[in-house]
């Protein structure tokens, strides 16, 4: 490990040891089906408790996973490595202070070493930094910093965060924090009973557009059924669209749905792209989810998705056989023009890590009553309706302490050669992660 990564640690923990444990309040209806995990959201440090008006997270965590790789890829042209161990140590840093009963700052600080098989790196980010003013009776907040808004009610599929790009994408990986990483913004929030009116203008970071700004208007309600209207604005494009939707449908079941509307294609530019056919007007997605909750306090979560700015069947095709075709032709040095075929075969390997690349996904997760003696375990699977490939995902959760867990997950991806998720470099990986919170 670079020596350099460890300064940060000591920089911190005097002054982090002075203060308590950060502990977010979030909307029931806007939590994730990891919200009971104990990588997401650690229990707090009662001795830390002071009556200062500061607060304080810090987790300590470190992986390793083990890729089994598949003995070759039809668009790897050859120069292309995957590695078959990735290995990461992380310091996670967040401050909270409150002055006046109006006044906040928050402030979340990452710091990583990743060795991903192929290269190592070291880097330190902000993922959160800002200031809040609250009116004396709560009814009004001005946001000022970055931050990252939670709009989403579904569980594998967030498409009602509108703030491009899409962090969470391929899928979510509970181990990557850079998935949390705000955007710099001004925002305001009124409310009014249930009702709730906010305004957000942010610095635009977007993978698919040349745009310096966006902005989102958002209606919310929320009482025993909660809904909220969202209004997106890019630079250079129309008006985007998303609303949500979620409804406690009896004590032990909950539904919740999103829809949403772009004018343009939420698509990575590519060295190639004469293999799209779609010329809409629109592109809409479309998420339905719903949880049931036994008594004995186990859970089953489904989620259909419907994606119109993913690959058609004759886009896959186009794009997949000319990928590999390519790929083919280099490594056989049987290329008439290697330009086009290097071109071709680096388009299928950026668009399969862009996530989400076809048009139906189902997906399902088992999620069991936490034991006495604090084990969990959760079965989930994603599956691509359109070619019928698969991630399956065993995780086996244990807390040891107040402060230390672990977490065993094993994944496998299923499908055929030029299939969604038989074009993952891995046929399966496991990871052994542990997590400390101080």
């Amino acid at each position: 490990m670079k020596v350099k990564f460890w300064p940060l640690l000591a920089l911190v923990s005097g002054p982090l040891s002075q203060v308590n444990a950060y502990n977010p309040e979030g909307d029931p209806f806007a939590d994730d089906p990891f919200a009971d995990d104990p990588f997401v959201n650690e229990p707090v440090a009662e001795n830390n408790k002071l009556n200062s008006g500061h607060s304080s997270r810090v987790e300590f965590k470190s992986y390793y996973q083990d890729n089994k790789l598949r003995n070759t890829h039809p668009f790897n042209p050859g120069p292309v490595k995957f590695g078959d161990a990735v290995s990461q140590v992380s310091l996670d840093v967040t401050l909270e202070s409150d002055w006046q009963n109006q006044w906040k700052t928050r402030a979340r600080v990452y710091q990583r070493y990743l060795d991903n098989g192929v290269k190592d790196s070291n880097d330190t980010y902000l993922l959160e930094g800002l200031v809040q003013w609250q009116s004396d009776n709560r009814d009004l907040a001005i946001e000022v910093g970055r931050s990252k808004p939670q709009w989403s009610n579904g569980y594998s599929y967030d498409i009602a965060n509108m703030l491009q790009p899409q962090r969470s994408l391929p899928y979510i990986d509970q181990d990557n924090a850079l998935q949390s990483k705000g955007w710099d913004m001004i925002s305001g929030q009124y409310f009014s009973g249930p009702w709730s009116f906010a305004g957000y203008l942010a610095a635009s970071d977007s993978r698919y557009l040349d745009a310096d700004t966006e902005a989102v208007l958002r209606l919310g309600y929320q009482q025993d059924d909660a809904f909220s209207l969202l209004l997106h604005k890019i630079d250079g494009q129309d008006l985007s669209y998303g609303a949500t939707y979620s409804s406690l449908l009896t004590d032990s079941i909950t539904f919740r749905a999103e829809w949403t509307r772009h004018g343009y294609r939420l698509m990575e530019p590519l060295q190639v792209n004469s293999w799209q056919r779609k010329q809409k007007s629109n592109y809409q997605r479309f998420v339905a989810g719903s949880t049931y909750t036994a008594a004995a306090g186990w859970s089953l979560t489904g989620e259909y998705f419907y994606n119109e700015h993913g690959a058609s069947e004759k886009e896959w095709q186009s794009l997949t056989a000319d990928a590999a075709a390519g790929a083919k032709r280099i490594k056989q040095n049987q290329s008439s023009d290697p330009t086009s075929d290097f071109n071709h075969a680096f388009a299928g390997l950026a668009f399969m890590g862009q996530g989400w690349s076809r048009e139906r996904y189902l997906s399902l997760m088992f999620m069991s009553a936490e034991s006495e003696n604090l084990w969990q375990l959760r079965l989930s699977s994603q599956i691509s309706l359109d070619d019928d490939s698969q991630l399956h995902r065993f995780e086996l959760l244990k807390s040891f302490t107040g402060n230390l867990s672990a977490r065993l997950q094993w994944q496998v991806f299923n499908g055929c050669e030029l299939c969604e998720y038989g074009l993952n470099p891995s046929k399966n990986n496991i990871r052994l992660t542990a997590s400390w919170l101080f």
